[in-house]
């Protein structure tokens, strides 16, 4: 008789979603971890013959998945919620939302990140990219693994040229251009910032390269960022095709589309990814399509511009030719993190494309990995891979009648709905609570930081009706 493995846990008596080349579920199934690693995925019956844990969690029947990752999320920016809307700010109406982004200080970021990161676990989140949209990366860093949530991290608003920034509205600010000044020399100092942060395999914050884009780049300054991104093996991003208006700007200023001009740089390719790609011109999808780079399909972004009626999305279509695609909540000043999958099952229906349950779960598994450059180490449920995983709650409302629980994790599963999550082989979440950090303290210390800042900057809450004191 062969001996059994030992194995640190092994989660039983699980739905298990593998997610693996053949998309095999286990409904019955059973997952072996190993310090940071999954080490067999499979069966029930077939892991307790082969494996001896030395702990073993009980998943009650319900589902078991990769960590989902948002693909791009701005991590501090969810802690403007109520403070800016369509009415004028009363309190201090010539400051907007980047006036609000350019304000924050390091505790302001440690804070928002530890809330964000809470609220990534409880929605079954595990890791987030994040656009080169903070200040203090090592603020965030740490509030990462304060909480135990995975994140890759990239150099501060790298732009060289802004000038189509002001067909941005709410995201053209003077004091933003000053904390972070439009310059190559800068942008190209901080390119690889956050590289360093890959020498450690073992840390849950990794680095990568993006600049901001959206034609705030220079050629130059986007051919520096692609050739960092291939000679450190990593992914690159940046914004591209979000509104009409900057899409029109690039167009009149480079005598075709922003997209084109990318392409005809070589600095769109399998390691790249653009996000929002709200508008592609029909011209331009031949040569995109061969390109091997990722969409990054932030469906509310989309929504929040009001355009739904000239702004027909080209990504749905794309998907279906072969792209990959991967979800992204962008920003949480209206929604939470983990409401793109609803939005982009909604939007493709209106484009009359069928985006299935199983589709919206690879975006957010293992083709975010891809756009995230991380396809090696995270997205599925593999022996090799990291112990990055999530078991829902046998409990909740929403994960039943459970006679189709992968339609009902794609479109049902809200915060709420995760009971534990693992990260790194570390369980962070146990009963929909962290097991790190006290829920209530950082939930009280991201209000005070956020009042701080109001005050600093004169604003107040953004409501229409009275308030009587």
């Amino acid at each position: 008789m062969n001996a059994k493995r030992a194995c640190d846990l092994m989660i039983v008596n699980g739905y298990v979603l593998s997610l693996d080349r053949e998309r095999r579920v286990y409904p019955s199934g059973a997952v072996a971890i190993d310090g940071a690693h999954i080490v067999a995925v499979g069966r029930e019956q077939d892991l307790a013959a082969s494996h001896a844990p030395r702990r073993t969690l009980d998943a009650r029947g319900a589902v078991v998945h990769p960590g989902f990752i948002d693909a791009h999320v701005h991590i501090v920016h969810g802690t403007c919620r109520g403070i800016f809307g369509d009415r004028p700010q009363p309190g201090a109406p010539g400051v907007n939302f980047a006036d609000w982004k350019a304000d924050v200080t390091p505790e302001d970021e440690n804070a928002a990140t530890a809330f964000a990161g809470l609220e990534m676990l409880r929605n079954g989140f595990t890791c987030f990219v994040e656009p080169g949209s903070v200040f203090d990366s090592d603020a965030v860093a740490a509030a990462c693994e304060s909480v135990g949530v995975r994140a890759m991290l990239a150099g501060c608003y790298l732009w060289d040229q802004i000038e189509i920034m002001s067909t941005l509205g709410k995201l053209d600010s003077k004091r933003m251009y000053e904390r972070a000044p439009a310059s190559l020399d800068r942008s190209l100092r901080e390119l690889g910032k956050e590289l360093h942060r890959n020498r450690d395999p073992e840390s849950l914050v990794r680095g990568y390269v993006a600049i901001y884009g959206l034609g705030t780049a220079s050629d130059e300054l986007e051919r520096a960022g692609k050739k960092l991104a291939d000679e450190h093996k990593v992914a690159f991003h940046q914004h591209d095709g979000y509104t009409p208006e900057s899409h029109a700007a690039d167009r009149a200023r480079l005598g075709k589309t922003r997209l084109a001009r990318l392409m005809e740089l070589g600095v769109v390719g399998a390691n790249s990814a653009l996000v929002h790609m709200n508008l592609i011109d029909d011209s331009d999808v031949p040569d995109l399509l061969k390109t091997g780079a990722t969409l990054v399909w932030s469906p509310h972004a989309y929504f929040g511009l009001g355009s739904a009626a000239t702004l027909r999305p080209k990504i749905p279509h794309l998907y279906k030719r072969g792209m990959n695609v991967a979800l992204a909540v962008d920003g949480t000043m209206d929604i939470r993190i983990g409401e793109a999958a609803a939005g982009a099952f909604a939007l493709a229906r209106q484009e009359g494309v069928a985006i299935e349950p199983e589709d919206l779960i690879e975006m957010q598994t293992i083709r975010a990995a891809k756009s995230a450059g991380m396809e090696r180490e995270l997205g599925s449920l593999e022996p090799g891979k990291r112990a990055d995983i999530v078991v829902r709650s046998a409990e909740a409302a929403e994960t039943y009648p459970a006679v189709n629980p992968v339609h009902q994790l794609a479109l049902m599963a809200r915060e709420g709905s995760a009971d534990t999550v693992i990260v790194n082989g570390q369980i962070v979440l146990r009963g929909g609570r962290s097991t790190r950090l006290d829920d209530m303290a950082v939930l009280a210390e991201v209000k005070a930081s956020v009042k701080r800042r109001m005050s600093r900057l004169g604003l107040v809450p953004n409501l229409a009706w009275p308030v009587v004191n």
